[in-house]
């Protein structure tokens, strides 16, 4: 999915995400394995990878984006982030679909 980069691209992406990172971090709640977290679109791809939930959501609906070998240019950004950079691989309706995919990982259990 992902495999499409250009040079100039990956570096505008490197750059933009550097300029980024500064701006939002992730909650101090937001732990990888912990079951009440509540992921978005907006928290770091590496934050949702490093929860084996997380990461599962990441594999089933961005197929590519955690074998990408440019994965360790982009993990620190945010999904929303790298759709600016993804030239319509993700659209609005593909952050949609993660977007409800990560909201049932933080829905309580239901007996």
């Amino acid at each position: 999915m992902f495999e499409r980069f250009q040079p100039r691209a990956v570096a505008l992406l490197v750059l933009g995400s550097a300029q980024l990172l500064g701006c939002a971090s992730p909650p101090a709640a937001a732990k990888a394995g912990d079951s009440k977290t509540a992921y978005s679109v907006n928290t770091p791809i590496s934050v949702i990878a490093a929860d084996p939930r997380g990461k599962m959501v990441l594999v089933q609906d961005v197929p590519g984006v955690m074998s990408n070998p440019k994965y360790p240019l982009f993990s620190d950004m945010s999904l929303a982030q790298l759709a600016i950079f993804a030239r319509g691989q993700l659209p609005k309706s593909k952050l949609d679909q993660v977007q409800a995919d990560l909201d049932k990982l933080a829905a309580p259990a239901t007996p």
